[in-house]
């Protein structure tokens, strides 16, 4: 039984070996590579070898940012270094050159909350302006009431004062015909009043 526990454990160090061996043999020299992107499916295997056939090392979620080492065009697998800085491959059809829709969601989310309060701003300061447009239209009319009714006192004023001196002129007129007639008449009583005679004291 003993003998038969140490084969096993013995059996397994020598896979173990064999599958680090196989690992580091398929690590780039160069960290360094062209940035690229996992396409927006939900998950993407990486694996050891260019092939999926080779053990998986794990899963590089969509929208993760990947650096490009090399490229296997017969397998159509690509070699990368994942976020949590892990080498492997993965199908050259789930990378993409361009940002994926994942990575732009919440800078595309931050710019729409800043467009709204943009929006928001310039719809009060509209607001703020047509309360203040009102506000002149009403402060307009008010006056445009105003000139009108000063107007029509003013007109009203000066149909009084004109009534008044025609009033004043035929008052001259009556006085000056009143006394021009008792004149007349007492010209005319004076003239037809008895004279006294004058007395004649002859001397004898």
């Amino acid at each position: 039984m003993i003998m038969r526990r140490q084969i096993v454990l013995y059996f397994l160090c020598i896979a173990s070996c064999f599958i680090n061996a196989q690992v580091l043999a398929q690590e780039p020299n160069d960290s360094e590579g062209e940035i690229r992107y996992i396409s927006d499916d939900l998950f993407t295997y990486l694996h050891a070898g260019p092939g999926r056939n080779f053990r998986i090392l794990g899963s590089v979620v969509a929208g993760t940012r990947v650096t490009l080492l090399q490229e296997d065009t017969e397998n159509n697998f690509v070699e990368i270094i994942d976020d949590k800085q892990r080498t492997g491959w993965v199908d050259a059809e789930f990378i993409n050159v361009s940002r994926s829709v994942r990575e732009l969601v919440p800078g595309l989310q931050q710019q729409a909350v800043k467009t709204e309060q943009t929006i928001l701003q310039q719809r009060e300061s509209n607001d703020l302006l047509n309360q203040q447009i009102a506000d002149l239209t009403s402060l307009n009319t008010n006056l445009k009431k105003k000139l009108s009714d000063a107007e029509k006192e003013n007109t009203e004023i000066t149909k009084t004062l004109a009534d008044y001196d025609q009033t004043a002129q035929m008052e001259w007129f009556t006085r000056g015909g009143i006394v021009a007639v008792i004149s007349l008449l007492l010209g005319i009583i004076l003239t037809y009043l008895p004279k006294k005679r004058r007395r004649n004291d002859n001397w004898m």
